[in-house]
């Protein structure tokens, strides 16, 4: 046994079964700090991430607010919110952090004026949630000119 132990394939053979060790215990050190990572981190979650208003008329403004909550083990940070029309306006208000089970919400308003038929219009969130750092919502509804306002 010594004599293979001191042969050069014995030394590979111990060299490649100890870079193999090595790399196991690496490979299991680093995916368990990104779990760990992970359950430490904010989580934003939604009560629902589209709302439809229906058939409306055409020139009031309509107003929703999402509903979120931090389902995460750390502070949740709003870092801003931005809307795809200019016709629809959304802020989170006063507060932007949001402690582990704390829930806030996104206002969201949308002018019908000047528009007509099917409208959808979407509301991005950006937060410090690391596995959706931009949390897209939506708007939608169906404009009839002929229904009285």
């Amino acid at each position: 046994m010594s004599n293979f132990i001191n042969s050069k394939a014995g030394k590979t053979s111990y060299f490649v079964v100890g870079m193999a060790f090595i790399f196991t215990i690496m490979f299991f050190v680093l995916n368990n700090s990104k779990l760990t990572a992970s359950l430490k981190a904010p989580k934003i979650v939604f009560k629902e991430d589209s709302h439809d208003f229906g058939k409306v008329p055409r020139g009031p403004e309509l107003q929703y607010n999402f509903k979120f909550t931090n389902k995460g083990n750390s502070i949740l940070i709003i870092e801003r919110v931005q809307t795809s029309c200019g016709c629809t306006g959304a802020t989170v208000g006063e507060q932007k952090e949001y402690n582990k089970n704390e829930s806030g919400e996104i206002k969201v308003n949308f002018s019908t004026q000047g528009r007509d038929g099917h409208q959808e219009k979407t509301i991005i969130i950006y937060s410090n949630d690391p596995d959706n750092p931009q949390k897209a919502i939506t708007i939608s509804c169906e404009i009839d000119a002929n229904l009285e306002y």
